[in-house]
């Protein structure tokens, strides 16, 4: 049997399914509860219930004072509903909500994405998950070489596992580290989250996303957390690389577009290397406008749309440039850098 489990403030609800706890079910509703451990260690999960009844369905190590048991405090991560409930819960809303973490994680999975795209899948240990909101960005240390700066890639749903992709750079001495020496138990550490590039879950409108190369971890962790929220938003993908292998994850953009009513995906693989590109940056603006405005031409207004873009700074502006002609309004236009490719920032110059 299913619950419903109402936040005070900010207004929001999520389901609680049998045998879940409120915590985990609202993590896998992309409902961004304070928490810490997640295995009743810390407290930081503490929720006042307003209504409704709930048990105590794991072992917890935290003792709530008396004086807050009187005001019917309750641990979300050891407690599920036996009804419908209501709680006054904090809640993180913006990036500023979320605190910087430090944790040492180990290495789940590294495959291949691409000939030069990987995908390395971390787990954080089971008493200090990471906290973060999707679209953010995290440091990434490996000993003896410098930190680099990767977009996380996987929904806030997915609290354990974090995904990040890699492009390999002789710029880049931790992707390069990755691919040849990181073998799966390997611990790597974590700074972050950092950014405040995230989607704003009291808007309810349609959203445009664009992804330039591996800018597409960043969309990709904004997508899965909007999809979670199981509103049913119209969402237009367009994801442009140089050369088909940039289109690293395409066959599961094509099968969001079989999943999702409402959305649409564009695969843009431009002919042209990134050294290309940069070669002839006149040419290359007018090529990449080209294909934007070609991909969205059934996007005749954007008044009503949310933005995001993960991409170069060239190729933000001229996007930004054909959702002006479009009607989009400046303050719902949302960027972000590519992270993890310094070779990114020579694609194109508008001068």
């Amino acid at each position: 049997m299913e619950h419903k489990v109402t936040i005070i403030n900010p207004p929001q609800s999520f389901v609680v399914q049998e045998n879940e706890t409120i915590l985990e079910a609202a993590i896998r509703a992309g409902v961004s509860l304070n928490y810490g451990c997640s295995s009743g260690t810390c407290g930081l999960c503490k929720v006042q219930v307003s209504s409704g009844n709930v048990k105590e369905v794991k072992a917890r190590e935290y003792v709530i004072p008396e004086a807050e048991k009187l005001q019917h405090y309750i641990l979300a991560c050891i407690c599920a509903p036996q009804q419908d409930l209501v709680i006054d819960a904090a809640v993180a809303v913006t990036s500023a909500d979320i605190p910087e973490q430090a944790l040492s994680v180990k290495v789940r999975k590294v495959e291949r994405l691409s000939s030069q795209v990987l995908k390395l899948l971390v787990q954080t240990p089971r008493t200090k998950r990471l906290r973060f909101l999707a679209g953010q960005y995290l440091q990434v240390s490996i000993p003896k070489f410098s930190p680099s700066y990767f977009s996380i890639a996987s929904c806030p749903c997915e609290d354990r596992l974090i995904e990040l992709h890699l492009r390999v750079t002789q710029n880049d001495p931790v992707s390069l580290q990755v691919a040849d020496k990181v073998r799966l138990g390997d611990s790597i550490d974590l700074c972050g989250p950092f950014g405040d590039f995230t989607y704003d879950e009291n808007a309810n409108r349609p959203v445009v996303l664009f992804a330039f190369d591996t800018g597409f971890a960043a969309i990709k962790s904004l997508l899965e957390h909007i999809t979670a929220q199981e509103q049913e938003l119209p969402i237009h993908l367009i994801w442009m690389s140089c050369g088909e292998d940039g289109l690293y994850m395409h066959n599961l953009c094509r099968s969001w577009e079989d999943a999702f009513d409402g959305f649409t995906y564009h695969g843009v693989a431009l002919n042209q290397s990134l050294q290309q590109l940069a070669a002839n940056s006149q040419q290359s603006c007018a090529t990449v406008e080209n294909y934007l405005l070609e991909t969205m031409h059934n996007l005749t207004d954007l008044s009503c749309h949310d933005i995001y873009v993960c991409a170069p700074e060239p190729a933000v502006e001229i996007f930004k440039k054909v959702c002006l002609q479009k009607n989009m309004l400046e303050r719902r236009f949302f960027s972000e850098p590519v992270r993890g490719n310094e070779d990114m920032s020579c694609i194109v110059s508008l001068n």
